[in-house]
């Protein structure tokens, strides 16, 4: 009798739980790794998000604000005093003693003059952020480094951003005051916004990637990071004006390079969020690379293309192609007819033929 109830399961029933609940929760898992949520969650895991906007937000403090106060040393005043009222607005400095000494340094060193070789070397230093913001954005996409022939562009981006912050000091300048100008204001800084994060993604990634492709990373981009503006306009001022009065100017440097972490972390979160989309099987995925074609994202920047174009690749079609085209054509009326072609007047004799005219 004991042998009998051995070969017999104890409780039946709590196994076939056990089971159902182990299904659905490896169920739950397998639609949890697929969605756009948790592959976004698993890529930043990858990119190791954590360090990369601390490192970041460091660089950018001391190698990018020195840069915007160069530049505002530079510029003409109605620039520099745009650059201030902006930095106030976005980064939320009010009119405290901080404020006052970034203005006073600006105006000191625009007295004194800012020399050809410390602007080379703020510029160059400067260049440093913008390779790790490089390196974040190859990794986001997995793909390989750029190598020696993308070595300028990290430069060339430092340069669009100098051009970017005179652009918007001039904006804050101009459309300074309430009422309609208000709008004016946000809706040029929207643009630029969208724009410079469009940019800045095909720039450090040598153009590997599609600009349709890039929209969704700059769209995330801008949206996070206008946001970010209006929270830290509210919130922002009285943090720096709290700390300034407890610890000084090193406290405002803490509250700043808080703010840039935070700033970073919305970013590489953008950023994230938009290489994942594209890989994406559906109909984000569709609208994000505009192709039916999962690596369809991928874009082979012309100097590097060894093979003929593809004559369904829209973007393959080009210049290149008219031009061998045409060369073909000019080598074949140097060479003549081909003696094994068919003649297209079959009444032709013999002698017509060779003194090339029609017979009669």
């Amino acid at each position: 009798m004991q042998m009998a109830d051995a070969g017999v399961p104890a409780d039946p029933g709590k196994r076939d739980g056990r089971t159902t609940r182990t299904e659905r929760l490896r169920h739950w898992r397998e639609a949890w790794e697929t969605s756009v949520p948790g592959r976004s969650v698993a890529r930043a895991l990858e990119i190791q998000i954590t360090d990369r906007m601390m490192a970041l937000a460091a660089q950018a403090f001391l190698a990018l604000m020195p840069l915007v106060i160069v530049v505002a040393a530079a510029a003409p005043n109605a620039v520099s005093d745009g650059l201030v009222d902006a930095m106030r607005k976005k980064v939320g400095l009010g009119n405290g003693t901080t404020t006052r000494n970034v203005q006073t340094i600006a105006s000191s060193a625009a007295e004194t003059g800012v020399t050809v070789l410390g602007f080379l070397l703020v510029l160059l230093s400067a260049t440093s952020f913008s390779r790790a913001l490089q390196r974040v954005y190859e990794r986001s996409w997995r793909l390989s480094p750029g190598g020696l022939r993308s070595a300028w562009r990290p430069l060339a981006w430092i340069v669009g951003m100098v051009t970017y912050f005179v652009l918007i000091g001039l904006t804050f300048r101009v459309t300074h005051g309430g009422g309609p100008l208000t709008v004016v204001r946000m809706a040029l800084a929207s643009a630029g916004s969208i724009a410079l994060w469009w940019w800045t993604p095909f720039v450090l990634l040598s153009g590997r990637v599609r600009w349709r492709a890039l929209l969704p990373t700059a769209l995330a981009t801008a949206a996070g990071t206008l946001v970010l503006g209006v929270v830290s306009a509210e919130y922002v001022p009285r943090l720096l004006s709290s700390n300034e009065r407890r610890y000084g100017t090193i406290g405002v440097a803490f509250a700043i390079e808080s703010w840039l972490v935070v700033l970073f972390a919305v970013v590489l979160a953008a950023t994230v969020l938009g290489a994942v989309l594209v890989d994406t099987r559906g109909r984000l995925g569709l609208w994000a690379r505009g192709s039916t074609d999962p690596g369809g994202w991928r874009r082979t920047p012309a100097r590097r293309r060894v093979t003929a174009p593809d004559a369904t690749d829209p973007d393959a079609t080009g210049p290149d192609a008219a031009d061998q085209e045409s060369a073909d054509q000019e080598s074949a009326d140097q060479d003549g007819p081909d003696p094994g072609a068919a003649d297209p007047d079959p009444n032709r004799g013999p002698a017509d033929r060779r003194a090339g005219g029609p017979h009669g």
